[in-house]
């Protein structure tokens, strides 16, 4: 029996979405212009959280020892470094090691090639790279660095801080949200009253069936049902065409991210693949908990059932 109520609903769900197509039509574009907006939110949060974890990557405090410090003193200070809550890694490069990083920097600088070609030893001495677990860590691993007992050690330490530039990642992140927010809900305002509309005008169209309906002693569940079913199968089709599109515009697009965003991870298909179900599962619900919402809206004011 409840099968056979469920086909009912189902058939005469598509019934009135054939018969008033291109109402649905318009539900459906609708629907997609919210999923698109909605989820060029989620491409903008994307990209602004590839960017700052790359910017992120590239901070670090390089300390340059003198050129006579024993390579134990320095592995005393790595030891106790690595001690520190803060520190997530420290990277030893050795004498030899930054000779040759120099030369290769500036290996079409004659002038100091030949400089190098006439010293006997090497003029540079050992370096440590500091990696902090948080942007926020640096400044206690900043004072770790200048306790008086390594500052005969030390020639110079460097801190590249690139807050600056993730307060501008995040600025304007932040202006581009602001604005795509703005039209998500303008599209889901009026994907409500479409939906809505559709309803009223669906139950105007079956108004004969509805009575014979509630002759025969139909329950408001069932006669509820049809109206909703409808809208439903509008928010998947919608769903399934935004996805689509959704692709399609992110295959046209990744090329030029990653000529833009040099050395940075931006994989957008990537992104959309691993979290495809959490991405477009929870708008689908949501968009399917507002046409039900709507729906009932419509069918308890001018259905009175």
């Amino acid at each position: 029996m409840i099968l056979v109520t469920v086909k009912r609903s189902i058939l005469f769900a598509l019934q009135s979405f054939w018969r008033n197509i291109w109402l649905s039509l318009a539900t459906i574009f609708i629907i997609s212009l919210t999923f698109l907006s909605i989820n060029f939110l989620v491409v903008i949060n994307a990209i602004s959280d590839s960017a700052i974890a790359a910017v992120k990557d590239k901070i670090d405090v390089s300390v340059y020892f003198k050129q006579d410090v024993r390579e134990s003193k320095i592995a005393e200070m790595k030891s106790h470094m690595e001690t520190l809550p803060q520190v997530e890694r420290i990277v030893y490069i050795s004498p030899d090691e930054n000779l040759e990083v120099f030369k290769e920097r500036r290996k079409d600088d004659l002038v100091i090639q030949e400089v190098l070609a006439e010293l006997s030893g090497n003029p540079l001495g050992a370096t440590l790279v500091v990696k902090a677990k948080n942007l926020s860590d640096y400044s206690e691993i900043l004072k770790a660095i200048d306790n008086p007992a390594y500052a005969d050690l030390i020639e110079k330490k460097s801190y590249d801080d690139h807050q600056a530039a993730i307060e501008n990642i995040n600025t304007i992140t932040k202006n581009i949200k602001k604005g795509a927010w703005i039209i998500s809900i303008m599209f889901i305002i009026i994907a409500v009253l479409i939906v809505f509309n559709t309803v009223r005008i669906a139950i105007f169209t079956h108004q004969q069936e509805i009575g014979i309906m509630k002759l025969v002693g139909a329950t408001n569940g069932f006669i509820r049902s049809p109206f909703i079913l409808e809208n439903i199968f509008s928010g998947v089709i919608a769903c399934a065409i935004a996805v689509s599109v959704i692709y399609f515009i992110l295959s046209l697009v990744q090329p030029h991210l990653n000529n833009f965003f040099a050395g940075v991870d931006v994989n957008l298909i990537g992104y959309f693949n691993n979290n495809f179900i959490v991405i477009f599962g929870s708008q689908l619900v949501g968009i399917i908990i507002l046409n039900i919402i709507s729906s009932s809206l419509a069918l308890g004011k001018y259905l009175k059932v």
